[in-house]
């Protein structure tokens, strides 16, 4: 049987990155930095989705509740960061993906102080992920808000018919291809679209209501789901107040009764692993797909595939 040097290859480089990431730690972090009580800034930047889209490309960042699930868990198995700054920028997206990280943060913010700073945007649902915090503090030029839904729907009917296009479709039900745009919508259907997008939209303004109670001064205007600039955001009551990162990381310090001299640290995204930089990905289906690679080729004898794929995640920070 071939001995595959290359699997051994990529465990020696894991062990050397892994040597090298230790030595390098313990040089650089003072003895007992690590038992330091600090507040964990965390960025939350990009279009809300569960995955990228051709959309999402085209707007830059995708912020995803996977991504959002590992830095919370991440913070909530360390003891020392007393605090949060979550630092939003972003122009909402998915309202699914939004209320699911809108609960990651609820669920954090039970047992540790979350301050929301809202950069550039927070509108939409940037603004629904910031509700959870104990105060959302903008800056004066960010925007803000935009409590709503709205659903784009882009038909091609009349530019087919000039081309001579014709789109024939087969649906077990009168309303199985809601929102085609192959064909105008009809009545009943813009009628049940409007509802729906109602519905999302009043669950948003409940989460609204819930977070800010009677902080906000106009209710109508708010629901009517405008955005408005972070001092804008202030007067109306979406947000407790403006400022810059520097106050709201003073905030969280504030509530969580540290010393002014608390030290921050940043809690990244987690770097792929040197296997997922290889084969790709970095999700569950991407590794265990790896798993399925690796077992088509001849190892030697006594190696378990698994054990290379825990070896070649040693480069993850």
């Amino acid at each position: 049987m071939v001995s595959r040097w290359w699997v051994w290859l990529i465990i020696g480089l894991c062990l050397g990155v892994g040597i090298a990431s230790a030595a390098i730690l313990a040089v650089v972090m003072p003895a007992g930095q690590a038992s330091v009580r600090y507040v964990a800034l965390v960025q939350l930047s990009g279009t809300i989705a569960y995955s990228e889209s051709p959309l999402t490309l085209l707007s830059g960042e995708t912020l995803t509740p996977s991504e959002v699930e590992d830095l919370v868990g991440r913070i909530e198995s360390d003891p020392f960061a007393k605090a949060i700054v979550l630092v939003i920028n972003s122009p909402g997206g998915s309202a699914a993906a939004s209320e699911e990280i809108y609960h990651m943060i609820k669920r954090i913010a039970e047992d540790r102080v979350v301050i929301a700073y809202i950069s550039e945007y927070g509108a939409s649902g940037g603004y629904y992920i910031a509700l959870p915090a104990d105060e959302i503090i903008a800056s004066p030029h960010a925007l803000t808000g935009s409590v709503g839904a709205v659903s784009l729907v882009i038909n091609w009917a009349e530019l087919m018919d000039k081309l001579g296009i014709r789109a024939e479709t087969f649906k077990s039900g009168e309303l199985k291809d809601i929102g085609s745009a192959w064909r105008p919508m009809t009545d009943e259907e813009r009628r049940i679209m409007q509802d729906m997008i109602n519905k999302i939209a009043g669950i948003f303004a409940d989460r609204v209501r819930e977070a800010r109670g009677d902080k906000i001064k106009n209710w109508d205007e708010v629901l009517s789901a405008r955005p408005y600039l972070g001092a804008q955001a202030a007067e109306i009551g979406l947000v407790d107040k403006v400022g810059s990162l520097e106050d709201a990381i003073n905030e969280a310090r504030k509530l969580a009764g540290l010393p002014e001299t608390a030290p921050t640290r940043w809690i990244k995204p987690r770097a792929p692993s040197l296997l997922e930089l290889l084969l790709g990905g970095g999700s569950s289906e991407s590794m265990k797909l790896s798993y399925e690679v690796l077992m088509m080729w001849p190892l030697p004898s006594g190696i378990d595939p698994s054990l290379i794929l825990e070896a070649a995640a040693c480069s993850r920070p």
